[in-house]
């Protein structure tokens, strides 16, 4: 089985913008003409598109903390200090 052909930005904001209106996503993604592989692997990288994909809105206001939590806590798991993940984060206080 080879590789699907990676998704764009663009691909994956149009996905994104179906999936809000409630779309259904094997549904979206055929409409779309895209893979569903290639949704998987965007969204390893792709946090709004992985918001879209637990059916939420990524562009709504308390994602962004959601989205910082997420970041943080998975830099900690990669082994960063606290203070080096507010750091790369650009946050300040939450190991405090």
């Amino acid at each position: 089985m080879t590789d699907p052909v990676p998704l764009t930005g663009r691909q994956a904001n149009r996905l994104i913008t179906v999936l809000r209106h409630g779309r259904a996503l094997h549904v979206a993604a055929t409409e779309l003409g895209i893979d569903l592989r290639a949704v998987w692997a965007r969204a390893q990288t792709d946090t709004r598109l992985a918001i879209a994909l637990a059916g939420r809105d990524p562009d709504v206001l308390g994602e962004r903390g959601r989205t910082l939590r997420a970041d943080y806590l998975r830099l900690l798991a990669l082994g960063l200090s606290p203070g080096l993940a507010e750091l790369i984060l650009g946050i300040s206080g939450v190991a405090a």
